[in-house]
């Protein structure tokens, strides 16, 4: 088992997160490498619904770990910000001139996704189980 737990904040682009988790993915035997992608993709799609919503565009500290083992693939982020409206599974749209695909991919991408508002926090946990096979 191998654990990363690190703080995101300042800078728009997550790109120390990713490399973080892209070192954790590389070590996970049984994720092929497409469904290594989605979950990158997925992580990246809720941090920028966490900046989008809960910041409102603005910067703000998001706590992330991911664990992985032979059983499957754990991320937990916390953040600050406000309540996250309505968080449901989505399906992807088949086109959108506003966006609209995070919490699509989100959900494609993970077996669990789950949200909940704790004591003022918003905190997510993703669960990918070792053989779950993704959407197409």
């Amino acid at each position: 088992m191998r654990m990363h737990t690190y703080l995101t904040d300042d800078g728009l682009d997550f790109s120390a997160t990713d490399e973080h988790f892209t070192l954790l993915l590389s070590d996970v035997s049984w994720l092929a490498e497409d469904s290594a992608y989605l979950a990158r993709l997925g992580l990246h799609e809720l941090l920028v619904n966490i900046r989008n919503h809960a910041y409102g565009g603005g910067n703000g500290a998001i706590e992330v770990s991911a664990t992985a083992t032979e059983e499957g693939l754990t991320v937990s982020l916390t953040d600050w910000g406000v309540q996250m409206a309505d968080v449901q599974p989505q399906p992807l749209p088949h086109s959108s001139d506003s966006g609209g695909y995070g919490l699509g991919i989100i959900d494609r991408a993970y077996s669990e996704v789950i949200y909940r508002r704790v004591m003022g926090r918003n905190q997510w946990v993703l669960r990918l189980y070792a053989g779950h096979e993704q959407n197409p």
